[in-house]
Formats: structure tokens, C-alpha cells, sequence
């Protein structure tokens, strides 16, 4: 018996070790958005990788059937373990919310001299993997979309190197507002719930879901990012804006993952300034907010990879 305690004992400290100390290179993790060697898939995922083919759009349902199909338990089992594992990818990760994106890659550059540690510091420069999306199902404009942008900081500038990345997560208003194209919008890790009548009690069902796993599902912390590749004490920014470089050309395309694909083509890449504040989240207003770096994007990706095998730790709130 007491061998076995001690295996099991074991087994669970290399457990906690793979999540707590995940590390991946930058080109692995872009192999999994390219879908370089496929694996042998279950039905459910085969039928979600077919979807990608000829470079087709999916449409993922998210709704109150899709999120709560099988009741609350599943998205609060989603919720904790998107804040307590540090995973960069899994096997097969269908998303409840944010289900339809698309994967850029490139440059986390702090061009401005800064207050803060990590990857905040004046001068870091790192690689780059991040996610756009949609809160909710609707992907094309004349409908209220909540758009995200989730970011994956690998703290080095060698493509090879396995390292622990540090996540973040923002929105502009989770409810979506009718906003015709994401180059206008700019997203907080605190957003705006906004207000929908048609979604106002999923909404607080999702919230009462996602409450189960942080205290605080509406404010995501960057302090993790202040912490990357630092040594003694950490200082960071309470609030950070990602918003589009002005200047940009925009297209008309009516899909957002379309609109980021032309974007790319015709800017030949994109790029997202980054701002701090410590007086305010309003993602709306110039004021109380400055400049600290930015985002140098230079490839987007429509994948089987990039939406149903990409994890984003977010970083909690609660202990």
C-alpha cells in the first residue's frame, strides 16, 4: 500500500509539474496553428478539422445550447482549468466562448521606456502568438460582436528555445457592440459588459459559471507578465489597451477573420500599439492612458489549431 501511495503521490507532483512549469518553443506551437502532422482524431474533432478544408470558414455555435448543453458544469470545468493550467496547446480544446478566431503571429516589442519588470521593461522583445475572436457567435458586421485579443509572450527571440510563456486576455465590451470592423475597436483586460436584452440572461448564467473558477471572471491581472524572466520584485501596470495602429489601410470584408487576412496583405502585416494605465480601463478614451510598446504582427492563421487546440492561460484573480 505504501508503494502505491507512493506512485500515485508521484504521479500527481509530475502532473502539477507539466501545468505549473508547461514549457513549448515558438515553432511548436506554430506547427499546431499550421496543423503540421495531424493526428489521429476522434469523430467530434475529425468533423471539427474537416470544417478548415479548402479554406473554408467554420462557424461555431455559441449560444445557450452550445455553452450549456450539458449544464454549468462543463464551462465551470473549462474555466478552472483555463486559470490553473499552463498548457500552451492540447490534444483537442473545443472553446464554449470565443469558439471562432484567427492566430497571428510576430514581435511583443517595448519600444518606450517603461516603470515596470518582465515584459513590460523598456527594451524586452519577445515572440509573439495571439488569438482573435469574437465573445459570442456572430462573426460578421451589422451584428454585435464582443471582439477579444489573447496574447502569448514567449520570453526570448530564438524560435527553438522551450520556454514558459505568460498569457493575457482582453475585450472591448463583452455584450458586443455593433462596431464595423475590429481595426476600430480596441480591447482592455477589464472590458465593458455592455447590454443586450436578447443576451442579458445567458450573460448572467455565463457569469455565474465563469465566478465558480476566479473571483473577479471580469478582470484579468497582467501582473504574470510583469513577472516574466524577473528576478526579486515585480512592478506592473493595473490596466493594458490593444488597440490597431492608426494609419492602417481597412478593408470592407464582412467577416473579422477575413478583415485580418486582407488587412495583413495590404499593410504587409499589422501592428497593435500597447498602452498602461493605472487610473483607468476605459478603452474608449485617449485619457489616462500611454503608450508603451507595441505588437508587430506579421503572419494571421485560419486553423483547426488556432481554434480548438491553442490554450490561453488566463491569469486569476482569486489564489
Amino acid at each position: 500500500m505504501k508503494i502505491i501511495c507512493n506512485i500515485l503521490i508521484t504521479i500527481f507532483c509530475l502532473l502539477i509539474n507539466h501545468f505549473a512549469l508547461a514549457e513549448s518553443t515558438f515553432n511548436e506551437v506554430v506547427s499546431i496553428l499550421e496543423n503540421d502532422n495531424p493526428l489521429v482524431y476522434a469523430k467530434a474533432a475529425q468533423i471539427d478539422l474537416d470544417r478548415y478544408q479548402n479554406g473554408n470558414l467554420p462557424h461555431y455555435p455559441v449560444n445557450m445550447s452550445s455553452i450549456f448543453e450539458q449544464g454549468s458544469e462543463q464551462l465551470i470545468q473549462d474555466a478552472k482549468r483555463t486559470v490553473n493550467d499552463k498548457a500552451d496547446y492540447y490534444e483537442y480544446l473545443p472553446k464554449l466562448l470565443h469558439s471562432n478566431g484567427v492566430c497571428i503571429t510576430g514581435e511583443w516589442v517595448m519600444d518606450a521606456s517603461s516603470p515596470f519588470t518582465g515584459a513590460f521593461k523598456g527594451g524586452n522583445k519577445s515572440l509573439f502568438i495571439g488569438r482573435i475572436s469574437t465573445a459570442m457567435e456572430q462573426t460578421t458586421k451589422g451584428n454585435k460582436r464582443g471582439f477579444g485579443f489573447a496574447g502569448k509572450i514567449f520570453p526570448t527571440l530564438n524560435t527553438h528555445e522551450p520556454v514558459q510563456t505568460e498569457n493575457f486576455f482582453t475585450v472591448d465590451v463583452l455584450m458586443g457592440t455593433e462596431t464595423p470592423r475590429y481595426l476600430q475597436t480596441a480591447t482592455t483586460n477589464q472590458p465593458e459588459i455592455g447590454f443586450s436584452w436578447s443576451l442579458m440572461y445567458l450573460g448572467i448564467k455565463i457569469a455565474s459559471a465563469l465566478t465558480e473558477a476566479d473571483e473577479d471572471p471580469g478582470f484579468r491581472p497582467v501582473n504574470n507578465l510583469a513577472s516574466l524572466n524577473q528576478v526579486g520584485s515585480i512592478s506592473s501596470p493595473k490596466w493594458i489597451k490593444i488597440k490597431p495602429k492608426s494609419g492602417q489601410v481597412m478593408n470592407d470584408e464582412s467577416d473579422f477573420r477575413m478583415e485580418v487576412f486582407k488587412a495583413m496583405k495590404e499593410n504587409n502585416g499589422l501592428t497593435f500599439e500597447i498602452f498602461w494605465s493605472n487610473t483607468t480601463n476605459d478603452y474608449t478614451t485617449n485619457k489616462g492612458w500611454r503608450r508603451i510598446g507595441e505588437i508587430r504582427v506579421d503572419d494571421a492563421i485560419i486553423s483547426f489549431g488556432c481554434d480548438r487546440r491553442l490554450h490561453f492561460a488566463h491569469p486569476k484573480v482569486s489564489n
